[in-house]
């Protein structure tokens, strides 16, 4: 299930459905705020030297992973079958609940010392952004 929509889509569907225009960029939603956060905070562990600093940043990116959960993405709001959004939010949910859980398995990977696993994980992580960001961003 893939909800690519273009943003001339958008338009015409915002153009019909309020007699008017109204930009909205992606960038500027609560659930885009949370996701850069999550994204910076593993970024960040590139430049961190301790175990400590590492946990941090993971313990901010699991804090915008669980906030992430009070939004869904902006493509929903054009699903219009409830059933089609109804699955659409459970897998959005499973996604969001998998990087909590490898965030929870990195954080452990640094708590133990062990970089390799801790490297491994991370390259998990990056495989479910792609996934999420194939299918629920525009």
């Amino acid at each position: 299930m893939k909800f690519n929509l273009s943003i001339k889509t958008l338009a015409i569907t915002s153009v019909l459905g309020l007699g008017m225009l109204v930009p909205v960029h992606a960038d500027d939603t609560p659930l885009a705020e949370e996701m850069d956060v999550l994204s910076g905070s593993l970024k960040k562990l590139r430049k961190a030297e301790t175990a400590a600093e590492k946990v941090d940043l993971v313990h901010a990116a699991q804090k915008s992973t669980i906030k992430s959960l009070q939004y869904s993405p902006m493509v929903f709001k054009d699903i219009k079958d409830e059933k089609e959004k109804a699955k659409a939010t459970a897998d959005y949910k499973r996604l969001i609940g998998l990087t909590y859980a490898k965030l929870c398995e990195l954080e452990m990977a640094y708590l133990a010392g062990d970089e390799e696993k801790a490297d491994e994980i991370k390259g998990e992580l990056k495989d479910l952004k792609k996934d999420g960001h194939e299918k629920y961003t525009d």
